[in-house]
């Protein structure tokens, strides 16, 4: 089987395998500020995952707030640290702001608690661009690392982590040359795969197609050492495991992302459309009550909680903006598999390895 349940989400056999990882004594710094839901949701998700997975979490942000919610939620605020901070960064907010207006925001605040060692991994549901700003200029990147990358795994029937999802838009071709060792290095610690293979998201698997970017960055794939380059990779491919790292810029990446959650949504809304359309249809709904259940859970991007920021010092992790409770609970949950699976270590001792051959290196 290529890849373990660590990396299937809402896959049934998930819990299982979280129950083995959880068993560190892990600290998560949660920013509960800034995200497109109330505090208090993101706060009951931080209760859902100190109650399921036994860890420690910081709250970070206003702690009026913070209290108010937990009395509303019926549970003892001396069940968490909470770190005060009256300032926010808002969607609107420039990624340049967590270092310059907004210092002392909850999410600046939440960065600089795990860059000292406060905490073992950071979440948080806030602005992506001043969060991904944020991590590399506060928590650093890994040295040898040139950009940091947001990698997501996509809910395939093999786990595929693809990366840039949306922190670098302008790159160049030696960036995804180190994303896929990113990615690489990601999979094969996370999420058990021997050798993962690497695509290259293209328009055709000719080695020729694509823009100049994605030409270059084919060859500079295709003459590094130490990854399983398997070539282009078509959009129509990138659900039959075709590749386990899928690699792309992050304007490209994102689209794909947003693309496949809005249809995985049109898609279950018209499969539950159908079988209310009349009564056999009900009653055959009824019958694969479970099975659809099921498949609403894997494809549900609140099961796979939030995505890592690949190259930095320390785990960090960003949840969706919209994360409900459950989302936020998986985005810790996510956090402590990526501190504890040693993903961090290996990149930082593997980095010296991540060279890049020179523009046109081995080509006339």
């Amino acid at each position: 089987m290529r890849g373990s349940s660590v990396c299937a989400g809402g896959n049934p056999f998930v819990a299982a395998a979280y129950a083995e990882l959880v068993e560190v004594f892990m600290k998560i710094i949660l920013d509960v500020m800034g995200a497109d839901r109330p505090a208090k949701e993101l706060i009951q998700g931080a209760v859902l995952a100190k109650s399921e997975y036994q860890t420690d979490i910081v709250l970070v942000g206003n702690e009026r707030i913070i209290r108010e919610a937990l009395t509303a939620l019926e549970v003892s605020a001396d069940m968490f640290e909470i770190v005060h901070s009256d300032d926010v960064i808002t969607m609107e907010d420039s990624p340049m702001s967590v270092f310059q207006t907004h210092k002392d925001s909850s999410m600046a605040k939440t960065l600089k608690l795990v860059a000292d060692g406060e905490g073992d991994a950071a979440v948080s549901a806030g602005n992506t661009g001043a969060y991904f700003t944020g991590a590399t200029l506060i928590v650093r990147r890994i040295h040898g690392i040139r950009r940091a990358a947001l990698g997501t795994i996509l809910p395939f029937a093999n786990p595929v982590m693809m990366l840039d999802c949306g922190a670098n838009v302008t790159v160049t071709p030696e960036y995804l040359a180190q994303f896929a060792c990113l990615g690489s290095v990601y999979m094969e610690k996370a999420c058990g795969i021997a050798r993962p293979r690497v695509g290259l998201v293209n328009n055709g698997a000719e080695e020729h197609k694509g823009t100049p970017l994605y030409v270059e960055a084919y060859h500079l794939l295709k003459e590094m050492e130490g990854i399983h380059f398997v070539g282009n990779v078509e959009g129509k491919d990138f659900p039959y495991g075709k590749c386990d790292v899928l690699v792309c810029d992050g304007f490209t990446g994102n689209i794909i992302l947003k693309t496949s959650e809005g249809l995985c949504r049109f898609l279950m809304e018209k499969v539950q459309e159908m079988f209310r359309s009349g009564m056999i249809s009900m009653l055959s709904g009824a019958l694969v009550h479970g099975k659809a259940k099921e498949m609403k859970r894997f494809f549900d991007a609140r099961e796979y909680g939030g995505a890592p920021f690949l190259g930095l010092a320390k785990p960090v992790i960003k949840a969706h903006g919209s994360s409900d409770a459950d989302a936020i609970k998986n985005a810790i949950r996510q956090a402590i598999t990526y501190a504890e699976t040693g993903v961090i270590e290996e990149i930082e001792r593997q980095a010296a390895n991540f060279k890049v051959p020179a523009a046109g290196a081995g080509r006339e």
